[in-house]
């Protein structure tokens, strides 16, 4: 190899390595570009005489700036912030109509109870009445509202899976056509369509998170989920969207595999995808079920206590609020091979919880799992006979159940939807109590009667207003006579210093002092009550009874828990979004340092270069003059 042509592969390898720092310099403002770099290795050498001599240079490859484990950081921390961005930004959005002063309920409920107080102190004011049920109207228009946004919402959230779970197929179908020209660009690595494909993967990441496996042929393997294969080699499969296994107009994410179709979206998770669906399942549906068990707790109540008065009419009360008893919805299973059919109702409601609730049937049993926390609950006298749970009464209505059946079970889910008022006519309000004590003027002891209260309603409900008298036979005995359960009741003992407290027919009665024999007390419908308001009084008590989570929280706190669950669900994720955020940039920054280019390093690499390339041309030159001196030296 001469001087000549070792210049010559200088000049060539310099020209080719311009050729790449132009590209570089060309693509400093490309996203996803990786800064490339020629590698020159000697050209092999040739033995001549004693010695090697070399033979100049050769450009062996044109190599990418990359680190895998830095882009593969950048993707995870892409994926999680992304996810947790999309929580905090929809649970703000759902937070305002909840604790907005126009949309929230606690002022509702406060102006609703409220409404219940004045109206007690002036039951047989008709203003009075009409203006307790326009609060009463407002709150459940309110009520129809909020559930209006959560169906909005879910709506938009449902769209917004749809379109992502498209996006990814179609992102899964372009990164398996860029594997498949990379498996057939050759031996040497084909840059631009490496950074294509890791651009694409990471805004794949945004939408959902993923794993990568690189294969042998230069083609990488992208997994989501717990493991499914969204690209094998230059094969993509595909996510699909399909109702779900218990409501069709829910849609659920469906992995279309070499072994077939199933559904994945309990295993999805990361990315905007990710954060929908967590969103959906850990703050949406609880939100929606704590307010419709928030109503169905203030309906129940309030229908049995409303029960228990007397309308304007000088009727018994009937239901105030729709009955939500049976608001429970019970979904059946597609696959589902039985015919049964399962009722849910209300049965305590202080035991409702914001859960959903499967209920299975296998080799072993009958089991209802609660979905919130997992919790399994073996069930040992259903179907055979009604088993409550959480405050849900399952029963089989009819049919059986076979083998690997399945019912969703949504106890306040609809509740809001459902919730309203029963009454329209104001003198409807059953505001006065039921029964009302009188003592006989010719009394001659001390005794002294207090006001009866109704406690609970009796079967038949009419017995409630059964008159009922007491009379003492003596100082120490009385009978009680009328009609109802346990009546007539003759020689009851009576201690005058205790006193004594009467139950009959649904009613409560305080009895002290020391009466007489001869002495009698009655208890009858209060006729004409207009000014009584015990039993407004008594619904307005509601305001502050600890009816609902146990026992331990009245339909304000409740849904003041609420608004503290979705501000701290939003918050949570706004921080954990910004300290994610923190990590992107600091693996964006790593990735950079490791492949960006840099304008000032690809700057003096030009001015290296062209010095290599004047020195190679040099070299050239040189060579030239020597062949042309050795050429006139043999002329002469």
């Amino acid at each position: 190899m001469s001087a000549l042509n070792i210049g010559v592969s200088g000049l060539l390898a310099f020209q080719r390595s311009l050729d790449v720092t132009a590209h570089n310099i060309s693509n400093v403002a490309t996203d996803g570009y990786s800064r490339q770099r020629a590698e020159f290795t000697p050209a092999t050498a040739q033995y001549l005489g004693d010695s090697y001599y070399g033979n100049g240079v050769q450009v062996a490859t044109v190599q990418r700036a990359y680190d895998r484990f830095v882009t593969a950081e950048l993707w995870g921390q892409t994926a999680a912030q992304k996810s947790l961005q999309t929580v905090a930004d929809l649970s703000t959005r759902l937070g305002a109509p909840l604790s907005d002063a126009s949309s929230s309920l606690q002022g509702a409920l406060s102006d609703y109870y409220a409404a219940l107080r004045t109206v007690a102190a002036a039951p047989q004011d008709a203003s009075a009445r009409q203006a307790a049920l326009s609060s009463m109207q407002t709150l459940a228009t309110r009520v129809h509202t909020l559930d209006g946004t959560f169906r909005s919402l879910e709506q938009e959230i449902n769209g917004r899976i749809t379109a992502t779970v498209s996006e990814i197929s179609a992102l899964a179908s372009q990164i398996a056509d860029v594997n498949r020209r990379i498996a057939t660009s050759g031996t040497a690595p084909a840059n631009d369509l490496l950074d294509s494909r890791d651009r694409l993967i990471g805004q794949l990441s945004s939408k959902i998170a993923v794993q990568t496996i690189p294969q042998n042929d230069g083609t990488l393997n992208v997994m989501i989920g717990t493991g499914q294969s969204l690209v094998t080699g230059t094969q993509a499969f595909t996510l699909s969207i399909g109702g779900g296994q218990y409501d069709p107009a829910r849609p659920e994410i469906y992995f279309t595999g070499s072994s077939g179709t199933g559904a994945v979206t309990e295993q999805m998770s990361g990315g905007e995808l990710g954060g929908l669906l967590d969103f959906r399942r850990q703050v949406l549906d609880p939100a929606r079920a704590s307010v419709g068990r928030v109503v169905t707790g203030l309906a129940i109540t309030a229908n049995a206590q409303h029960q228990l008065g007397l309308d304007a009419y000088g009727e018994l009360g009937g239901n105030l609020w729709n009955d939500l008893r049976a608001a429970p919805r019970v979904m059946s299973g597609s696959a589902n091979t039985g015919n049964g059919v399962v009722d849910a109702s209300i049965g305590d409601v202080a035991g409702l919880t914001d859960s959903r609730y499967r209920l299975a049937r296998d080799a072993g049993g009958y089991s209802l799992t609660r979905l919130g926390d997992g919790k399994v609950f073996a069930l040992s006298t259903f179907p055979g006979a009604p088993e409550t749970v959480d405050g849900v009464t399952l029963s089989l209505a009819s049919g059986a159940l076979a083998v690997g059946d399945s019912y969703l079970i949504d106890p306040a889910g609809d509740a809001a939807r459902q919730f309203g008022l029963a009454i329209a006519d104001p003198a409807r309000l059953a505001l006065a109590g039921p029964v009302r004590g009188a003592v006989d003027a010719g009394n001659v002891g001390t005794g002294q009667l207090g006001a009866p209260g109704a406690v609970s309603l009796p079967t038949p409900a009419g017995d409630l207003l059964n008159p009922v008298t007491i009379t003492f036979t003596s100082a120490t005995t009385f009978d009680v006579t009328g009609s109802g359960a346990g009546l007539p009741a003759t020689g009851v003992a009576y201690d005058p210093v205790a006193g004594a407290t009467l139950s009959f027919n649904g009613w409560s009665v305080r009895l002290d002092g020391a009466p007489a024999a001869g002495d009698v007390f009655r208890v009858e419908p209060n006729s004409g009550g207009s000014g009584d308001g015990r039993n407004a009084q008594a619904l307005a008590g509601y305001e502050s009874r600890q009816v609902l989570e146990g026992g331990r929280a009245s339909a304000l706190t409740s849904y003041a828990g609420l608004l503290a669950r979705v501000g701290s669900a939003g918050q949570q994720a706004r921080i954990g979004a910004d300290a994610r955020q923190v990590l992107v940039d600091q693996a964006r920054a790593s990735q950079a340092a490791v492949s960006g280019v840099n304008l000032d390093e690809e700057a003096a690499n030009l001015v290296q270069l062209q010095q290599a390339y004047q020195a190679a041309a040099q070299i050239i030159s040189i060579s030239d003059a020597m062949f042309a001196s050795l050429l006139n030296a043999v002329a002469r």
